[in-house]
C-alpha cells in the first residue's frame, strides 16, 4: 500500500495555516477534483478522495492536534478510507457540520454568486443545477437613459425565440446593468434557469454632460449680458427655465440649477444641473461695436494678463 502523503501537503497549505484557509484550500481543489466535474476519471475520483480525508481531520481540532502529534498513526474512529478501489462515499465522524451542508457545499465547489448545484451524494446521478447568467449589450441614447424608455428584444434559444419587454428606468447610466430574471441558460435537472443580465452603452449627447446624476451644459452668453447681467431662457430636459444672469459673470464661471439633473433611481428625487457660461462674440462687428469696445477695453483697471508671470 502507498504511503499517506501528508495532509497539508495534499491540500497545499503551511502546517501554520488557520481555519479559512484550510477551508480555502480545501473548496478550490474539491472543485477542480470533484468526480461530477470529471466524470469517469479515476486519478480525480483518487484525488477527490484525499482531499476530503485531508480536509476532514484538519477542519476538526481535535483531529489536528492528534495529527500533529503522531501523524497518520494518530488514532481515528472512521475518516475517509483511502484508495483500494472501494466504493467513495462521505464518512463523518460525529457532527455532520464540519462540510456544512451537501447544498452549500456543492454551491461553494461550483461558483456560488446564485447558481446552485444540489445533490443527494457526492457524485450521485440526479444533481440540480441552475443555468448560467448570460450577458448581453444594448446601446440606447443619452435622452432614453435620462428619461426612462422601454426597448423589445428577440431572445434565441434552443426552444426557439421569444420576444421580451425591457424596462429602462429613469436615470440609469452608462454601463450599469438591467436584469430579467430566469431569462438566461436553462437548468439541468429541475435547476433554475440563470438571469440575462443587459449592459447598457448610452451615447454621448451633442450638448448635454453627465456627472452622476448631475448634468452639465454650456450656455453661450452675450458680452452685454455678461457685463450688465439678464434672466434669460436656458432649456433643460425638464422644460425652459428662467436663468438669472449675474452682473460681471466671466466665462468659464458655473451656475446650478438645483432639481433639474438626472433622476436617482429608487428615489424621488433629481441632481442638479450646472451650467458653465461661455462669452461669445459677434461673427461680425460693427463700427459702432468696435467704438463700443473701445470704450469697454477703457474700464479695466490694469492689464488682463497681469498674473501670467513664471
Amino acid at each position: 500500500m502507498a504511503m499517506k502523503r501528508d495532509y497539508y501537503e495534499v491540500l497545499g497549505v503551511a502546517k501554520s495555516a488557520g481555519d479559512e484557509e484550510i477551508k480555502k484550500a480545501f473548496r478550490k481543489l474539491a472543485r477542480r477534483y470533484h468526480p461530477d466535474v470529471n466524470p469517469g476519471d479515476k486519478s480525480a475520483e483518487t484525488k477527490f478522495k484525499e482531499i476530503a480525508e485531508a480536509y476532514e481531520v484538519l477542519s476538526d481540532k481535535k483531529k489536528r492536534e492528534s495529527y500533529d502529534r503522531f501523524g497518520h498513526a494518530a488514532p481515528q474512529a472512521g475518516g475517509f478510507p483511502g484508495g483500494g478501489g472501494q466504493p467513495f462515499e462521505f464518512r463523518f465522524d460525529g457532527d455532520p457540520s464540519q462540510f456544512e451542508s451537501f447544498e452549500d457545499l456543492f454551491s461553494g465547489l461550483f461558483g456560488g454568486g446564485g447558481r446552485r448545484r444540489r445533490g443527494r451524494s457526492p457524485f450521485g446521478t440526479a444533481i440540480a443545477e441552475d443555468g448560467e447568467d448570460i450577458l448581453a449589450e444594448m446601446e440606447i441614447e443619452f435622452m432614453e437613459a435620462l428619461r426612462g424608455t422601454a426597448k423589445v428584444l428577440t431572445l434565441e434559444s434552443s426552444s426557439g425565440r421569444e420576444t421580451v419587454k425591457v424596462k429602462v428606468p429613469a436615470g440609469i447610466g452608462d454601463g450599469q446593468k438591467i436584469r430579467l430574471a430566469g431569462k438566461g441558460h436553462p437548468g439541468t435537472a429541475g435547476g433554475e434557469p440563470g438571469d440575462l443580465y443587459i449592459k447598457l452603452t448610452v451615447k454621448p449627447h451633442a450638448v448635454l454632460g453627465r456627472d452622476g446624476a448631475n448634468l452639465t451644459m454650456d450656455v453661450p452668453v452675450t458680452i452685454g449680458e455678461a457685463i450688465n447681467g439678464a434672466a434669460i431662457d436656458v432649456p433643460t430636459p425638464w422644460g425652459d427655465v428662467k436663468l438669472k444672469v449675474p452682473a460681471g459673470v466671466k466665462t468659464g464661471q458655473s451656475l446650478r440649477l438645483r432639481g433639474m439633473g438626472a433622476p436617482i433611481p429608487g428615489q424621488d428625487a433629481k441632481g442638479d444641473m450646472h451650467l458653465k457660461l461661455k462669452i461669445v462674440l459677434p461673427e461680425s462687428a460693427t463700427a459702432e461695436a468696435k467704438a463700443a469696445a473701445q470704450v469697454i477695453d477703457k474700464a479695466y483697471s490694469g492689464s488682463v494678463r497681469a498674473g501670467l508671470k513664471f
